[in-house]
């Protein structure tokens, strides 16, 4: 079912809002009976997470961000001044005092 959710999202995606935008994660949410499918945008800059659509048992789209809300979102995203920095996992201890505001992933 999730390739099938996947791919649903995936055509939606291109067909409606271009290229530049692919379905990535999938998640059922129980309460409110939906696969949520994240949204994401691949540039050079990285892979960003613009939002999330919601498809039925059906994979009909319940609801989706419309393509001018994904831009924005992309465009604030690609504004903000942050770096991603690749450091051996014994030194995050040692980086995070050193610097406030750090986030580590992974």
């Amino acid at each position: 079912m999730h390739k099938e959710i996947h791919d649903a999202a995936k055509e939606y995606l291109i067909e409606n809002v271009g290229e530049l935008v692919s379905a990535g994660d999938i998640y059922y949410d129980s309460q409110q009976n939906t696969w949520n499918v994240k949204i994401l945008a691949k540039t050079p800059h990285g892979i960003f997470i613009l939002g999330e659509m919601r498809l039925d048992k059906n994979k009909k789209i319940v609801d989706v961000p419309s393509k001018k809300i994904l831009l924005n979102i992309l465009k604030a995203k690609l504004q903000d001044d942050r770096v991603l920095i690749d450091v051996p996992r014994t030194e995050i201890s040692r980086i995070k005092n050193m610097i406030p505001g750090v986030r580590v992933y992974g």
